[in-house]
C-alpha cells in the first residue's frame, strides 16, 4: 500500500491562459459570432473580448491566436479589466504575441486595479514562480487573499495547498486549518482536485477531525467527475475498509480506473491490486462489468469540472 499525496498547488496553476480564456466575461456571451463581429467594428470591447476567446479556444479550423490576441488588446486598450487580464495571460504564455513577462504584470495590476479577481489570482502566482518580478512568496498570498475574498476558486484551492505544504522553504507556513478552510471553500464550488485535497485532510486528520466518510464523500465527488487521483484514493479506502465494508471488487474498478488515465499512484495500486488480492473469476468479472457501467454513466451524465473560476460568488 502506498501513501497518496495531496496535489502540488504549482501543477494545479499552470495553464494561466487556459482560466482566463475559458472564462466568460459578464455580458459578453450574449453574443454570436456574427453580432459579436458587428459590434466590434462599433468599437465595443465585450465583443472583441467575445471574439478574442473565439479565437483563442476555437477548434483546429477556427484557432487564430494572432487575430485572437490583436481583439483581445483592442479591448484591454479601452480599460476592460477582463481583457486585460486575458491579454496579460496572453503575453505570459507567449500566444499570439512574444512572451513577455513585464508586460504581463503590466496588464495583470490594470485589471487587478479595477478588482479583476483572475488578475489578482495571476499576479499571485507570478509572484510564487518568480515570473516577471523577484519570486515573493508573501506577496503571491496576498494577491490570492484578495482574489479568494472574491470567491476566486483558483486562488482559494492555491491558499489551500500553500497552508498545507507550507510552500516556500520551510515548515513555518503550514496551517491545516486554513488549508482545510480555503480547500472546502473551493471544493464547494465543485473545483475538482480541491475535493480530492479536501478528502485528504478528513483521511489524515489534518486541520479536521478525522472523518472517514467524510472523506470518502469528497474523494467520491472527485472521482465520479473523473479525477484519477481521487479514483485511486477511493479504491484505497475500498480496500483498507476506512470508513466503509472492505469491497475488493470496488477497490478493483476505481483502481482500474485511475490506471487508465495514466495516473501513477493508480497503476501501482492496480499493479499491485493484482499481484497480492487475487479477485475470483466471478469477482473479475464483476470489477469489469463495474468499470464498463461507470463509463456508460459517465457519458450519459456529463459531469461538469470546473474549468473557469466566476469573478465572485
Amino acid at each position: 500500500m502506498i501513501t497518496f499525496r495531496i496535489r502540488d498547488i504549482f501543477t494545479l496553476a499552470a495553464g494561466i491562459c487556459g482560466v482566463l480564456m475559458g472564462t466568460t466575461a459578464s455580458g459578453s456571451e450574449a453574443f454570436t459570432l456574427d453580432s459579436a463581429r458587428a459590434a466590434a467594428v462599433q468599437g465595443d470591447p465585450k465583443a472583441e473580448y467575445y471574439l478574442a476567446r473565439y479565437y483563442l479556444n476555437g477548434d483546429e479550423f477556427s484557432r487564430d491566436e494572432t487575430t485572437g490576441a490583436k481583439y483581445m488588446l483592442q479591448a484591454a486598450n479601452q480599460g476592460y479589466a477582463p481583457a486585460e487580464a486575458g491579454l496579460g495571460s496572453l503575453y505570459a504564455r507567449g500566444l499570439g504575441v512574444g512572451q513577455d513577462f513585464g508586460e504581463a504584470m503590466r496588464w495583470y495590476h490594470k485589471a487587478a486595479a479595477q478588482g479583476d479577481s483572475l488578475a489578482e489570482y495571476c499576479l499571485g502566482y507570478a509572484y510564487s514562480q518568480g515570473q516577471g518580478v523577484p519570486k515573493d512568496l508573501q506577496q503571491a498570498i496576498t494577491w490570492w487573499q484578495q482574489s479568494a475574498a472574491q470567491g476566486q476558486v483558483y486562488a482559494e484551492s492555491a491558499l489551500g495547498q500553500f497552508y498545507f505544504h507550507g510552500e516556500g522553504y520551510n515548515d513555518t507556513n503550514i496551517n491545516y486549518p486554513l488549508a482545510a478552510k480555503w480547500l472546502r471553500e473551493a471544493a464547494e464550488q465543485d473545483y475538482v482536485p480541491s475535493m480530492n485535497n479536501l478528502g485528504y485532510l478528513y483521511q489524515m486528520g489534518l486541520g479536521v477531525k478525522r472523518d472517514w466518510p467524510e472523506a470518502i464523500k469528497w474523494y467520491r465527488r472527485a472521482a465520479e467527475h473523473g479525477d484519477a487521483m481521487a479514483q485511486a484514493n477511493l479504491g484505497m479506502m475500498y480496500e483498507s475498509g476506512d470508513g466503509v465494508a472492505i469491497d475488493k471488487v470496488e477497490a478493483y474498478k476505481w483502481y482500474s480506473l485511475s490506471a487508465e488515465q495514466g495516473n501513477v499512484e493508480g497503476k501501482h495500486s492496480f499493479q499491485e491490486y493484482n499481484m497480492y488480492h487475487y479477485l475470483s473469476p466471478e469477482q473479475f468479472a464483476d470489477a469489469k462489468e463495474r468499470v464498463a457501467q461507470f463509463h456508460e454513466w459517465e457519458s450519459t451524465n456529463q459531469l461538469a469540472i470546473v474549468q473557469t473560476g466566476s469573478h465572485t460568488k
